[in-house]
């Protein structure tokens, strides 16, 4: 959603946890699920993995190019999420997904994206993956619309509630992915920037930290360090929401992989 990526530089682990050998017949069928294939640190995502990474980043930034050749007027009545008007436009749950103004925004979410994406698609599908991002999209904006609607709710004037913010950004999809990855494969190693000091973290602490951030100021709730760092305009709500939808998925469709050993 609005504002530029956390301060955590987002980077997925030095090498994606993934099953080896035989396979389920409902599992999807990858290059990187036979003999000893292995995504690294920057590879190019493989098999379906490679049109559905490219073809939502594809998306994102062909709106983004709107974003700085259209009216801005226009763009905001069709790519941002408001509860003023989604009554009256409810396609905007969807667009305002796929939209981003700033292009540090875009460059966040792409880059991660990139990295925990393809370790998801390996494991449940294209078809499964795309229904989780498009899914918890729309959780996250629906959630972070009935936090708006709250808070002005407790406007002490109704001046101030006349207007709703307006939300938009793949923050909520793409947290989906955050956390699904790191609940398959809790204790590899993901490296982290603070300070430009690279800080390896096991993967479950970094998505706690990770979700943490934004679940603190949600709830008013001030983390040194971190919360000094968390710039406004963010839509904090979306973001837990989505990953909270990420988590959800896991526990309640995931395959457990097949028997045989794993490769990092």
């Amino acid at each position: 959603m609005l504002g530029r990526a956390s301060w955590f530089a987002r980077l997925a682990s030095r090498r994606a946890r993934l099953p080896t050998g035989g396979h389920s017949p409902t599992t999807p069928k990858t290059p990187l699920q036979h003999g000893s294939s292995r995504r690294t640190f920057i590879a190019v995502p493989q098999g379906d993995a490679l049109p559905v990474v490219g073809g939502l980043v594809a998306a994102n930034v062909a709106v983004w190019g709107l974003w700085q050749t259209q009216p801005p007027a226009m763009m905001a009545r069709h790519f941002t999420l408001s509860a003023d008007d989604v009554l009256r436009k409810p396609y905007t749950l969807a667009t305002s997904v796929f939209s981003h103004r700033d292009g540090w925004h875009l460059l966040g979410n792409m880059v991660t994206l990139f990295f925990f994406g393809p370790e998801v698609i390996y494991a449940i599908g294209a078809r499964q993956f795309l229904l989780l991002y498009s899914g918890a999209g729309l959780a996250s904006g629906t959630c972070q619309l009935a936090a708006s609607v709250a808070n002005h709710a407790h406007a002490p004037h109704p001046y101030w509630r006349r207007h709703s913010e307006r939300y938009l950004g793949a923050s909520g999809a793409v947290n989906a992915c955050v956390a699904w990855s790191v609940l398959a494969s809790p204790w590899r190693l993901i490296v982290v920037f603070a300070e430009l000091l690279p800080i390896p973290l096991p993967a479950i602490l970094y998505g706690a930290a990770f979700v943490g951030k934004d679940l603190a100021a949600l709830l008013g709730i001030h983390i040194p360090y971190v919360s000094d760092r968390v710039g406004p305009g963010i839509a904090h709500g979306a973001h837990v929401a989505g990953a909270a939808c990420g988590a959800a998925h896991f526990f309640l469709f995931r395959r457990r992989p097949p028997p045989g050993r794993y490769t990092y």
